[in-house]
Order: structure tokens, then C-alpha cells, then sequence
């Protein structure tokens, strides 16, 4: 799952690094054809030969970016409790505060929130991670 992270990470620094740093707000930074091929590259990094994912999308609202993480097998409430603990305990609030510092870097925004959501295959959620 961390490498997945990092892939994406890479990506939205590519889309970054073109989009200019001019705006004030990462919003603003994107156009939607930028984003649309934002979520098309996660798609492919998360979803794309996965057992796991079914979906993924990608939001940006002003200076927050969230991912949309979307479970493609059915899971009892066990498994879900299961998984939220798993993912509580996954140390991605430590690479959430280093792709702020990231963004901060390359554009001069730094994110005020990163979030992945992870929802179940009927879209119920399962846990919020934010940083």
C-alpha cells in the first residue's frame, strides 16, 4: 500500500510542477482536465489489477486533497472493524504530514488537510485518516 502512496505521490507532483504556482489556493491550481487525469493515474496506481479497490477518487477543496478509497469485497462488520484498526495503525498520518511538506516545496501551498477516506463496496465508510 506504501508504494501505491508514493505513486501517487509522484504523480500529483508531476500535475504540480505543470500546473505553475501562481494560485493561491491548490484549487485553484487545477483545472478540471488536470484533475481528470489526476484520478485517471490513481486509478490506474490503486484499482487496476487490484483485488482490493474498486475505485478511487481524488477532491480538491481549496487547500484540501482527499482520497476516496473504495473497497471492492464484501466485508462483515468483523472485517470492517478489522480494517479500520489496520488502517489506524498504518502510519499513514506520517506520510500525510510529508506530502504537505512535499507540496509545500514544489508549488508554495502547503496543503491545510490530506485525507483518505475508505469506504466499503456499498459506499458506507469505514474510517477517515487526516492530517
Amino acid at each position: 500500500m506504501r508504494k501505491k502512496i508514493l505513486n501517487v505521490v509522484a504523480i500529483l507532483m508531476c500535475v504540480f510542477m505543470l500546473a505553475g504556482c501562481g494560485a493561491k489556493t491548490i484549487e485553484k491550481k487545477y483545472s478540471s482536465s488536470d484533475l481528470k487525469k489526476m484520478n485517471e493515474q490513481a486509478y490506474d496506481t490503486y484499482v487496476k489489477g487490484s483485488s482490493y479497490y474498486k475505485d478511487v477518487k481524488i477532491e480538491i477543496e481549496g487547500n484540501h486533497i482527499i482520497y476516496k478509497l473504495y473497497y471492492k469485497m464484501d466485508l462483515d462488520d468483523d472485517q470492517i472493524a478489522q480494517l479500520k484498526t489496520s488502517l489506524e495503525g498504518s502510519g499513514l498520518q506520517a506520510q500525510i504530514d510529508s506530502l504537505k511538506d512535499q507540496f509545500k516545496k514544489e508549488c508554495g501551498i502547503r496543503p491545510d488537510k490530506i485525507s483518505y477516506t475508505y469506504y466499503t463496496n456499498d459506499d458506507k465508510e469505514i474510517i477517515t485518516i487526516e492530517e
